[in-house]
């Protein structure tokens, strides 16, 4: 099935935007000297930015219901553009730890806006993989940055690399115009109808709650413990270059293709888990991810070696594709049309709060107890979630809201 044309187009526009963030969790861990940032600082500029969305998810949401879908959505653009060009013209602690907290909230408007083009399409059944969608368009412009952002970084610098990704960014004005839909919050009726009880309003609450803090967990490792400690890892192993197959790849690079699976295993992957999740139950694809990235961060715990690394990395960022795309489905299912907007709201806040704890306690804890305990605790956290859930989903008495066909 193809996705609606709104939905393809703010995908894409979305993943031009996503392009600087992605390039700096990979070029600032690996290239701390240069940005005049020590571990500790570089953990809270890239962290800062969950912390803004804490606050700015629910003005996003008010935005796009006060004053439609294009103004919010341009404006967002805006902001992405200048922070991405930010990057490449400033150094030292403050100047990115401002530019980075400006472009959460940017993110916010920009992830609402994709929430709403994949509501206001999606039909009975769809959501799921329109879902998927979503997240495979928009992570296309996170696997050209972090690739093409450390190539250029390795040969031109680092600086380089942010203003041709910032110039690239200012682009996407040009997409704008071409997306139409009416862009009103809450407005779909296709998901799942009214509630009928009190103990239906009680057991959907709860199981809410349950995927809130799922959604904090798996932005916490996946994102805050993994992505963010990558390239330091990288470079601890390796040193500044490692030999692969016979050819000499420098730290940047090197680090820029490890956290690129991430991003292919999105771009690749998304519709298919959406799809899956959609038909076999989504409870079913997010414990059968989150076992995958608890082993693999056991294995990684264990022998923390390169070749260790890497297939392991390419499990827990396959995982990683399947669950979001299946909490994103399962939040917009579960939660009723009349509440909708304040759920997503508080669902975002949840993620990014766990995104915004993992790299701040990510990369001091790595420098401190080593990779072994650091990445041994990750997984010991997914083992909580995972238990937290399943049980959860056992007690959820209405289990038709997030494995029927809608």
């Amino acid at each position: 099935m193809r996705a609606p044309r709104p939905v393809i187009l703010v995908a894409l526009i979305t993943s031009i935007c996503l392009m600087g963030d992605a390039a700096l969790y990979v070029l600032l861990p690996s290239r701390l000297e240069v940005f005049a940032v020590t571990p500790t600082g570089a953990g809270l500029i890239l962290g800062v930015n969950r912390f803004i969305r804490i606050l700015s998810n629910g003005w996003a949401s008010s935005a796009y219901e006060r004053f439609g879908f294009f103004k919010p959505f341009a404006f967002s653009i805006g902001l992405a553009a200048i922070t991405t060009l930010s990057y490449g013209l400033t150094k030292g602690f403050w100047a990115l730890f401002i530019a980075h907290g400006v472009w959460g909230i940017a993110w916010s408007l920009i992830r609402m806006g994709g929430y709403l083009a994949v509501i206001e399409n999606s039909k009975s059944g769809n959501t799921g993989q329109l879902m998927g969608f979503l997240q495979s368009f928009s992570r296309g412009g996170s696997l050209i940055a972090v690739i093409g952002g450390g190539f250029i970084a390795d040969y031109s610098g680092a600086g380089n690399a942010f203003l041709v990704l910032g110039i690239i960014t200012i682009f996407a004005f040009g997409l704008l115009p071409l997306v139409s839909f009416s862009g009103k919050l809450g407005a779909d009726s296709s998901v799942q109808a009214n509630l009928e009880t009190t103990n239906v309003i009680i057991s959907r609450m709860w199981f809410i709650r349950n995927l809130y803090f799922v959604a904090f967990v798996a932005w916490m490792i996946v994102a805050g413990l993994v992505v963010s400690t990558a390239g330091y890892l990288v470079r601890v192993i390796v040193g500044e270059e490692a030999v692969i197959l016979g050819f000499v790849v420098g730290v940047g690079t090197l680090s820029g293709l490890l956290v690129s699976i991430r991003w292919f295993g999105d771009l690749t992957l998304g519709p298919i888990s959406g799809y899956i999740s959609d038909r076999i139950g989504r409870h079913v694809v997010i414990i059968g991810s989150l076992s995958i990235i608890g082993i693999a961060l056991t294995t990684v715990a264990i022998l923390p070696i390169v070749w260790v690394v890497i297939p392991s990395f390419t499990l827990i960022f396959f995982s990683s594709t399947a669950l979001l795309v299946s909490l994103n489905a399962s939040i917009a299912v579960v939660a009723p049309p009349k509440h909708r907007m304040k759920i997503l709201g508080r669902y975002a806040t949840f993620s990014d709060a766990g995104s915004g704890i993992g790299p701040i306690f990510a990369l001091p804890m790595v420098a401190n107890l080593g990779f072994s305990w650091s990445y041994g605790l990750g997984a010991a956290v997914i083992l909580v979630a995972l238990t937290i859930f399943a049980l959860a989903f056992r007690a959820y008495s209405v289990n038709d809201a997030l494995d029927s066909k809608e």
